[in-house]
């Protein structure tokens, strides 16, 4: 037999929602000072850790937009990186599609140039550093589609001794490389307009972006506004 459904009363609702709302504020709080401490290059369980043990609720004006900086353009925290060695790795990534190459172009490890990346994820930086590798593919698909028509001349060997040389096409690599679907690099720019948009983000490559949770709050806050508008 079926439980009798018993709805809730408009106290036992009201305490439930402001549960809801104290539980995803603090988690936004945790979220926020956990970003803070990664930019400062502090410890992130600390960070999250004092967020959680202070009570504040991000509604209605009762709390300081914590958020607000992230919203606004500021320089990423290089750790030895200048601006020069950003954009020539960039630069090199684009031209050879190797992050190794490109690191040691610039004179830091493989492991050091991501490492930068992880701290500077919604960085120019970083989205320049998918358009470098979207646009090295798209070089590589140049000399794959040259290579598979024109073919590519080799050396004949005979008994240790170049005796001529041969054309070859290699059409395997041609139907490898056409049957790749890249993940797009950004959810709205299309390809062609990311890479029209490349020496725009090397001048500005040490830019950090306003941060995606900050922009969700944002939004979140002023749909909030717009609906207690609607109430009147």
């Amino acid at each position: 037999m079926a439980k009798e459904f018993i709805p809730w009363s408009r106290e036992k609702n009201a305490r439930v929602l402001a549960r809801d709302e104290a539980q995803r504020a603090e988690t936004d709080r945790c979220i926020l000072a956990g970003i803070e401490a990664s930019e400062k290059g502090e410890d992130i369980a600390t960070a999250v850790n004092a967020a959680r043990d202070k009570p504040k609720r991000m509604k209605n004006g009762d709390d300081p937009e914590d958020f607000a900086p992230l919203l606004e353009p500021r320089k990423i925290r290089a750790d030895g990186w200048t601006p020069d060695m950003l954009r020539a790795f960039i630069t090199a990534l684009a031209e050879t599609g190797s992050v190794s190459e490109a690191a040691r172009i610039v004179g830091v490890s493989r492991n050091t140039a991501y490492a930068m990346r992880h701290r500077a994820p919604h960085s120019v930086f970083s989205l320049a550093w998918d358009v470098a590798v979207q646009l090295s593919r798209k070089r590589l698909l140049d000399v794959a589609i040259e290579r598979a028509t024109q073919g590519q001349e080799v050396a004949v060997w005979y008994h240790g001794e170049q005796v001529g040389t041969r054309v070859v096409h290699n059409d395997r690599l041609l139907t490898f490389l056409l049957g790749q679907t890249p993940a797009p690099v950004h959810p709205t720019l299309p390809p062609h307009e990311l890479a029209a948009m490349f020496p725009t983000m090397l001048a500005m490559i040490d830019t950090q972006l306003a941060h995606p949770v900050a922009m969700r709050l944002k939004d979140e806050r002023e749909a909030a506004e717009a609906g207690e508008d609607d109430d009147y």
